[in-house]
């Protein structure tokens, strides 16, 4: 009998749901954890009888993986990255005309929260002397960084590209987020690209100023399937942390444990106010646990490193 239920539990993921991003797929879907994090129970109240649904779900894994967005300091889900070229030196910013509505990746975002969360505008990045003697080394905002889409070395004051440098561009396609335009020649005439830095190092307002290069680029995970399996294990965890807290409290809520004899027909129900003697209160600390103690072990794979010398 084929497998209906969809998720990376049943070997049976969903890899084209718009939910998240278009086209991205469920990385925590909601028969994972109704059928596997809570063992095929029921999702509904005692009380009234009230159903968790499916969109719930869903909302509970998309609040967990934006937590772990936010403690990893990584993109998950895909997101494009725009400059706003800001030209002029009275700091006026004026929004680059090529952002436009047909752009292939903002035509796919067809609601606004997907908009503000995965179409992201950020300003050029500075021109410093030290990276730039050899090759500009640069260290983008946001990573994993997927690809460069373009790149330009501009003048700060009228905004005009200098030179082009995406056919110079080397890439670390990783958790670094770094970037290198290495130094290659240009024409025929024979000006190397280190020239163009050695001139530029002795112009005035190149000194650290910003917007100097312009980059867009892409970030985060290209589908659901490329989330290392660790990292969807805990995100997991902590969707269905909200999920057991929210369904103990709608089974029997206040009832910390319920016993029932069968031979003088009688029952017993204690309650308490610990919160942690609960429905699922054992299972929801375990997680807690697990979630800390990979973050502890983990964090340092995700993380920047900068090595330097005195």
């Amino acid at each position: 009998m084929a497998e209906t239920r969809k998720g990376f539990s049943f070997d049976n993921p969903d890899l084209t749901s718009n939910y998240h991003a278009p086209k991205w797929g469920l990385l925590v879907s909601p028969d994972d954890l109704r059928y596997d994090e809570l063992y095929g129970n029921d999702l509904i109240a005692e009380a009234n009888s009230q159903s968790i649904t499916d969109d719930q779900l869903l909302d509970y894994s998309r609040v967990a993986i934006a937590w772990m967005e936010r403690e990893l300091n990584i993109d998950i889900l895909p997101r494009l990255i725009r400059y706003e070229n800001r030209i002029g030196g009275d700091g006026n910013e004026v929004i680059r005309p090529d952002i436009a509505a047909d752009d292939r990746f903002l035509s796919t975002l067809k609601t606004a929260k997907q908009r503000n969360e995965l179409y992201i505008r950020e300003p050029g990045y500075a021109y410093r002397l030290i990276q730039a003697r050899h090759e500009a080394r640069i260290k983008l905002r946001r990573r994993p960084v997927r690809d460069i889409l373009t790149a330009k070395f501009v003048d700060p004051y009228f905004g005009n590209t200098v030179i082009d440098l995406m056919p110079y561009r080397v890439v670390r396609k990783d958790y670094s987020g770094i970037c290198f335009f290495r130094p290659k020649i240009l024409s025929g005439r024979g000006y190397g690209f280190n020239y163009i830095w050695q001139t530029y190092l002795m112009m005035p307002y190149c000194r650290d100023m910003q917007d100097i290069f312009l980059i867009d680029y892409t970030s985060g995970y290209e589908s659901c399937a490329h989330v290392p399996d660790d990292l969807r294990q805990i995100i997991r965890k902590t969707a269905a942390i909200t999920l057991m807290a929210k369904f103990g409290l709608g089974k029997i809520a206040g009832i910390a444990s319920r016993s029932v004899s069968l031979n003088s027909v009688s029952e017993s129900i204690s309650t308490t106010q610990s919160a942690t003697s609960s429905y699922f209160g054992s299972t929801i600390l375990q997680y807690q646990k697990e979630i800390k103690d990979w973050l502890k072990q983990n964090r340092s794979k995700f993380s920047r490193t900068d090595i330097g010398c005195l």
